[in-house]
């Protein structure tokens, strides 16, 4: 019986061993004119925005727009009747980005994010 207790604490996933966080914060400078940067907050069925006057992210964009995740990507997509704008991580290189399409008045209409992992208690403002 003693064997089998070390054996499982053995086997058992130690604090070094925990899986990282799969939510990133993106940091994205989409309108270069106004040198504003909006945040989001991006996982597996989760876009979010941050809204700095309420120090907290918003609604969850996933319940109403494509968002997508595969072992190699997250993606969240807006659409509207004239503009898409896509968030993307690249999970492999830990590399964000945006891209427009249609209606923005935007000079540039793609551009890197800065991404990084969520820590706990982790807030964007």
């Amino acid at each position: 019986m003693l064997m089998a207790g070390l054996l499982i604490a053995f086997l058992a996933p130690g604090p070094a061993e925990a899986p990282k966080s799969d939510t990133w914060i993106l940091r994205c400078q989409i309108d270069p004119t106004t040198q504003a940067v909006r945040t989001f907050r991006v996982a597996p069925r989760l876009l979010q925005e941050w809204r700095p006057a309420d120090k907290q992210f918003g609604p969850n964009l996933c319940e109403v727009f494509s968002c997508t995740a595969d072992r190699d990507r997250l993606e969240g997509v807006m659409t509207s009747a004239s503009l898409i704008l896509t968030l993307r991580v690249d999970r492999p290189s830990g590399q964000g980005s945006w891209k427009t399409v249609g209606a923005s008045g935007l000079k540039k209409t793609s551009g890197p994010c800065a991404a990084e992992r969520e820590k706990p208690g982790q807030t964007p403002g």
